[in-house]
This record gives structure tokens, C-alpha cells and sequence, in this order.
């Protein structure tokens, strides 16, 4: 679960992200716009264990289905957490459904072998499947309030 996040600017991605500015909301430059390929960088604070991430994002629109590529910050890799990277991929109308989009997660993480198998175990078998848990609700949140029908004098 994703209990904090902070947007992080993108101008030295071969260094963490502490060398970055945070990018302040309300300021528009958080926004990101639909089909428009960008790259972004942001921290995370995770799970019940309030696990401390930074990740960077490029996002690539494409016809068949929009995805976005994720790597470890730099500065985020420790003794226990050597790496990870993956792909979120959307894809519209999942078997001619229309008004449905399926959201896919794949994804690759290294960790130490010194880590207990037990631990390794519960991330495999517990954490990872929660790591989409928060899409849907938020996703059908948002798209009530942008979707919902304008009312005479909305603009």
C-alpha cells in the first residue's frame, strides 16, 4: 500500500534523488498529460513497515496500449534491496469488453542473499499481489469525479 508520495524533478537521473527538487503540488508542473511521453521521478513511503523507495518512470503512450517502465532510484539500493525494475501496461477494452481497461504489473526485484527465505517468501506470496490493491479504488475514484456530467454553470 502507498501511504505517502513525493514528486522529485528529473534533471540527473544517474544520481539519487536527494540531489533532485521536489516538485510542489498545485504547481501544474506535477501534472502529466494523457499520450504525451514523459519520464518522472518519485518517493515513495510503502506498507505497514513504512518502507522508504524512490523510483524513476517513463511513460510511453502507444496504440495497442499505453505502458511505463520503472527502475530503483540510484540512492535507494541498500544490503538488503539490490535492485528493481518493471513494466505497468494498460490495455483497453480486454477481450472487446469496452469501458474496461486491464492494467498489467510485471516486475523484478533483487534483493540480498542473505535475506531469511521466509522473508523472501512473504514478499513473493503476500506483498506482491498488494502491490496493485490500491489501483482499482483509486482509479474508479478518479474517474467518477473527471467522468461524472457537467451541471449547467460547471465549467
Amino acid at each position: 500500500t502507498v501511504r505517502d508520495m513525493q514528486l522529485f524533478t528529473n534533471k540527473k537521473l544517474n544520481t539519487g534523488y536527494v540531489n533532485e527538487k521536489p516538485v510542489l503540488p498545485g504547481t501544474g508542473r506535477e501534472t502529466r498529460h494523457y499520450g504525451t511521453p514523459s519520464v518522472t521521478r518519485a518517493a515513495f513511503v510503502l506498507s505497514k513497515f513504512r518502507l522508504n523507495i524512490a523510483a524513476i518512470h517513463t511513460y510511453t503512450p502507444h496504440p495497442d496500449g499505453d505502458y511505463m517502465e520503472f527502475t530503483l532510484d540510484p540512492s535507494c539500493t541498500n544490503m538488503v534491496l539490490k535492485g528493481a525494475k518493471g513494466t505497468w501496461y494498460t490495455e483497453e477494452a480486454p477481450e472487446g469488453r469496452e469501458g474496461f481497461t486491464r492494467v498489467y504489473l510485471l516486475c523484478e526485484v533483487q534483493i540480498s542473499r542473505a535475506l531469511p527465505s521466509f522473508i523472501v517468501d512473504y514478499a513473493a506470496d503476500r506483498a506482491m499481489p498488494r502491490a496493485t490493491s490500491w489501483l482499482r479504488p483509486q482509479v474508479e475514484a478518479a474517474a467518477d469525479l473527471w467522468l461524472k456530467p457537467k451541471v449547467n454553470g460547471d465549467n
